[in-house]
């Protein structure tokens, strides 16, 4: 046991929490739309008629906000089937940099729509971010077991869940009307998946990559044997 509490250092706990940022992103979007249902379906009239002049259908609306919230199930598929292709591709932590573009550009349409007045650019945002997700929801899980010490591989793969726990609780919590679930700042509470994303992008580079990608991909022993 000892000689297991030995293996846990304090970059080991650094490189874990930053690849778990991508696990919180998958919690955070997952939960974030329901807060805003009712500010997002008064958009979607509000928008509506200033193109056509009437209210918008209940149906229709219905559809609409159907929409908006299944698109991200519609991305995030997509994106685990591209997880494997991507992560041998460019490797582990180069394959979360990239993706956190997805969010920067998906949390900007969200952000945006109100300003634009287009609730196209909800559905769109959504399914990019849906994108986002699906690939993390592999890459994170795949980095940690592979950056953790054997040993405890089974412990520390349960940080993936739990980080998407925690993320939707923060969406929850922001989500309420005093904090960012207010009619004037619902496009915020969408577009905060951007800061996150951000953060990790920072921290990146200062993490190890996966010693199995270095092994077998890059054939790089040594490298690996480090790592």
């Amino acid at each position: 046991m000892a000689g297991e509490t030995k293996q846990v250092t304090c970059y080991l706990l650094f490189s874990l929490a930053t690849a778990v940022i991508g696990s919180l992103q998958f919690g955070y979007n997952t939960g974030v739309i329901n807060a805003p249902e009712q500010k997002l379906r008064m958009f979607f009239n509000q928008t509506w008629m200033e193109r056509y002049g009437v209210p918008i259908d209940p149906g229709v609306c219905t559809i609409v906000w159907s929409v908006a919230v299944a698109v991200f199930s519609v991305g995030g598929m997509v994106g685990s089937f591209c997880v494997g292709v991507i992560a041998n591709k460019f490797g582990r932590r180069k394959s979360m940099f990239l993706v956190n573009i997805l969010a920067l550009l998906g949390g900007g349409l969200m952000g945006l729509c109100t300003l634009l007045n287009s609730f196209e650019m909800i559905i769109v945002g959504r399914l990019i971010i849906g994108l986002f997700c699906g690939l993390f929801t592999g890459l994170t899980p795949m980095y940690v077991g592979e950056v953790s010490p054997t040993p405890l591989r089974g412990a520390f793969g349960t940080l993936h869940q739990l980080g998407v726990v925690v993320g939707i609780l923060i969406a929850q919590i922001l989500g309420l009307e005093f904090l960012l679930g207010s009619e004037k700042l619902w496009p915020l509470l969408l577009a905060l998946t951007g800061i996150p994303a951000v953060l990790q992008c920072l921290l990146l580079p200062f993490c190890p990559e996966s010693p199995r990608y270095l092994l077998i991909n890059l054939n790089k022993e040594e490298q690996a044997r480090e790592g």
